[in-house]
C-alpha cells in the first residue's frame, strides 16, 4: 500500500515530529504542503493530511490542496492534528471538506502540541513537552490501525 502524509506544521515543528515518525517507521512518503503546495495524489492508496490547529481548524495550505486537488473521490484517508488545548475535535472541518470531495475518512488522530499562540506566549506556552515520546507512539498506532481499516476498506 503506497501511503502519503500531507502536513503543514510552521510553528514549533510539533505536527512535522508526528508526521517524521509515522513516515519513518511505515516508510511513506511525506510532503510538506506550506512547501509543495500543489502535490499529485493520484498515486497513493493511503493519505494523511496532517496539521496543527490553527482558529480552530487545519492549517490553510492543507483546506487550500484538498480544495484544488479532484481525485480525491474514492481515496482513503486520515487526519492528524496537534493542538495546544485537546478539547475539541480541531479535525472537524477538514473532516467535512474531505467528505464533500467524496474521500473516505478512515479516521482522526489529535494529540496536544506546544503552543505559544497570542497571550499563550506571554505566559511561556502549553502543552511545553508535546508531543512526547507516548504521543509519537500513539500516532503510529494509530497509523496502523489506518493501514489496516485501508486494506479491509
Amino acid at each position: 500500500m503506497k501511503a502519503v502524509i500531507l502536513y503543514a506544521s510552521v510553528h514549533h515543528g510539533n505536527t512535522k515530529k508526528i508526521a517524521e515518525k509515522i513516515a519513518g517507521d511505515a516508510g511513506a512518503d511525506l510532503i510538506d504542503v506550506v512547501q509543495n503546495p500543489a502535490a499529485d495524489l493520484a498515486g497513493y492508496d493511503l493519505i494523511g493530511f496532517a496539521s496543527g490547529a490553527y482558529f480552530g481548524t487545519f492549517h490553510q495550505a492543507i483546506r487550500e490542496l484538498i480544495e484544488k486537488n479532484d481525485p480525491l473521490a474514492g481515496k482513503k484517508v486520515f487526519l492528524l492534528c496537534t493542538c495546544g488545548a485537546g478539547y475539541k475535535d480541531y479535525a472537524g472541518s477538514t473532516k467535512k471538506q474531505l467528505k464533500a470531495k467524496g474521500a473516505v475518512v478512515l479516521g482522526s488522530f489529535q494529540c496536544r502540541g506546544y503552543d505559544t499562540y497570542g497571550i499563550l506566549g506571554k505566559i511561556g506556552g502549553i502543552a511545553k513537552k508535546h508531543p512526547d515520546q507516548k504521543d509519537l507512539e500513539n500516532a503510529v498506532l494509530f497509523f496502523q490501525r489506518m493501514v489496516r481499516a485501508a486494506e479491509n476498506e
